[in-house]
C-alpha cells in the first residue's frame, strides 16, 4: 500500500512532503523526480517452430517487445542492453494560490524514437479547485490517457512491484491527450470506502509514432485520436481497490504520400475502449487484476477490430521483500490473430529509502497466427533499479 499511495501521489504531481525539493523560499515551486535503469537480456527465443535466428522489421530477433509506446525492444544478438527502458523524470509544480496550480512533467529517454519527442513533456497542465478542501478538482491541458490502472504513473517504476507492467496490456500508439478533465472525490455512505468518479476529452496526433512506424508499417505512420470522452469510477477501502473504465474516440491512421495527398488506413473510425481493474493489499498479501477490451468494429468498411488483454498477478511481502508471480494475455478476435501470453517471475527488494532494486524472468508464447515470423517465443531476464526523490 505505501508505495501505490507514493506512487499515486507523484503521479497527480503533488510532492510528498519527505522527498519533494523546494525551489523557492516560499514552498510555490516544488520538484520531484524518478528514475528507472533497467537492463534486459533475452535469453532465448524461435519463431514458427523454429528457434533459427530471425528478422522481423528492423531487429534481429530472437527478439522481445517490452514497451509498445516507444518501441522497446530488446535482441538476443545484442546481448544485456540498458539502452531501451532506462529514464530519468522530473515533475514541478507551481502553486500559485491555494486552488489553483500549474505541473509538468519532463522525461529524458534512452530510447524514445517517437517524433518531435525529445525529452518527452508526458504532462503540462493547470488544476483547479473551489475551495482547499473541495471535492472537485478540475485540470487542463497534456496530459496521460488513463486507460488502465497504472496509466498515470506508468514510468514511476517505484510505484509497482514488476519491472515494467505487463507489455501484453499496457501500451497503445496515443498514450496522451490535449484536453480536460473533472474529478469528484467522495466518502460512500458512513462506510470504509472511497469513491473517484473522473470524466475527460480532448484529442492528440503523435506523427511518426513509433508503434505504427516502427512495428508495423516500417513506413512513418501517424495516428490522430480526436473525439475523446471517457469516464472512470474507482472505489477504495485501503484493502480493496476497483476501477471501471470507459472511452470513445475517433481514430485516424495514415502516411503521407508524395503528392501531399495521404492514405488512410482508418479515418475518424469510432472506436472504444473498456477495463476494469480489482486490486487486493491485505496484510502482506499482493493480487493484482486488469480486464480491458478494445472495438473498432464498422461492417461497411469490413472492421473487425477487437482486442481482449488481461492480467492476473499474486504477490506476497516479506519485510523488504516482494516476489510477485503474474500472467498476462492478449488477442485479437479477428483473423489473422494476434496474441502472446506470458508468464512472470518477480522480486521487489526495498534496499533503501524510496529505492528499489527489482529482478524478472519472463517466458512469453506468441500466440499470433501469422504468415511470417511476428515477435516470436521469448526468455528474457530484467533487473532494474528504480527510485524517487
Amino acid at each position: 500500500m505505501k508505495h501505490t499511495l507514493l506512487a499515486l501521489s507523484l503521479a497527480s504531481l503533488i510532492p510528498m512532503t519527505a522527498s519533494a525539493i523546494d525551489l523557492t523560499e516560499d514552498g510555490s515551486w516544488k520538484l520531484t523526480g524518478f528514475y528507472n535503469l533497467t537492463g534486459a537480456k533475452v535469453l532465448s527465443g524461435s519463431a514458427l517452430g523454429s528457434s533459427d535466428p530471425w528478422t522481423y522489421q528492423q531487429w534481429k530477433c530472437p527478439c522481445t517487445i517490452q514497451g509498445w509506446e516507444y518501441a522497446s525492444v530488446y535482441q538476443k544478438s545484442k546481448g544485456f542492453q540498458v539502452d531501451q527502458e532506462s529514464l530519468l523524470g522530473v515533475q514541478i509544480k507551481k502553486d500559485f494560490t491555494p486552488t489553483f496550480s500549474a505541473t509538468a512533467q519532463l522525461i529524458s529517454r534512452a530510447n524514445n524514437p517517437n517524433d518531435g519527442s525529445r525529452p518527452t513533456v508526458d504532462w503540462a497542465y493547470a488544476t483547479w479547485t473551489p475551495s482547499a478542501d473541495s471535492a472537485w478538482t478540475f485540470q487542463a491541458g497534456k496530459m496521460r490517457i488513463p486507460l488502465y490502472y497504472y496509466s498515470d504513473y506508468l514510468y514511476i517504476g517505484y510505484a509497482y512491484p514488476w519491472v515494467r507492467p505487463a507489455p501484453d496490456v499496457y501500451g497503445w500508439p496515443i498514450y496522451a491527450y490535449n484536453g480536460a478533465n473533472v474529478s469528484y472525490r467522495t466518502q460512500v455512505g458512513n462506510s470504509d470506502w472511497a469513491a473517484t468518479i473522473a470524466a475527460w476529452t480532448g484529442g492528440y496526433t503523435q506523427k511518426e509514432n513509433a508503434y505504427d512506424t516502427l512495428i508495423y508499417y516500417t513506413t512513418p505512420t501517424h495516428e490522430s485520436w480526436k473525439s475523446i470522452l471517457g469516464t472512470s469510477v474507482a472505489v477504495n477501502n485501503g484493502i480493496f481497490d476497483v476501477r471501471a473504465m470507459f472511452m470513445g474516440y475517433k481514430d485516424s491512421t495514415w502516411q503521407d504520400n508524395p503528392d501531399g495527398s495521404r492514405l488512410y488506413f482508418v479515418q475518424d473510425q469510432s472506436t472504444k475502449i473498456m477495463g476494469i481493474s480489482a486490486n487486493m493489499d491485505y496484510k502482506n498479501w499482493l493480487i493484482k487484476t486488469e480486464v480491458d477490451r478494445y472495438e473498432q468494429v464498422d461492417a461497411a468498411k469490413g472492421l473487425n477490430n477487437i482486442y481482449k488483454y488481461a492480467l492476473f498477478a499474486v504477490g506476497y511481502q516479506y519485510k523488504e521483500w516482494t516476489p510477485m508471480y503474474t500472467y498476462s494475455q492478449y488477442t485479437t478476435v479477428n483473423e489473422p490473430t494476434e496474441g502472446r501470453n506470458t508468464h512472470y517471475l518477480s522480486l521487489r527488494w526495498d534496499f533503501r529509502k524510496n529505492t528499489a532494486l527489482k529482478l524478472q524472468y519472463d517466458v512469453s508464447k506468441d500466440k499470433s497466427h501469422y504468415s511470417y515470423p511476428f515477435f516470436g517465443d521469448s526468455k528474457l531476464i530484467s533487473i532494474s533499479l528504480q527510485g524517487v526523490f
